[in-house]
């Protein structure tokens, strides 16, 4: 595993870990609610909204660990990956995370 992949991945392990801030809460909340929105599931659980997290672009995370998971931008391309990976979010299908910075 390279470095960048490592630092990135410590990252979403130490985000998805936060059980305190309320901010992490409410995200963590809204992934479930977009999956939902979106036909993925008919019911989201936190396993699932973790997956979606975990399946994100490394970009999004970055984005969304400077601004928030919650700002326009931010929700905007979680929306466009949801669109474009539809298929395998249904299935939960092992997606390879993109490291596209």
């Amino acid at each position: 595993m390279s470095y960048k992949h490592n630092n990135l991945m410590a990252m979403r392990q130490s985000y998805w870990n936060d059980n305190h801030s309320e901010a992490v809460l409410i995200e963590k909340q809204f992934f479930q609610q977009i999956l939902i929105e979106n036909g993925i599931f008919e019911n989201s659980s936190l396993d699932d909204a973790k997956y979606l997290f975990f399946s994100l672009p490394s970009v999004i995370i970055v984005k969304g660990y400077a601004h928030g998971f919650l700002h326009d931008s931010v929700k905007l391309m979680i929306l466009k990956f949801i669109q474009d990976n539809k298929a395998q979010l249904m299935k939960k299908a092992e997606t390879k995370v993109q490291y596209r910075m």
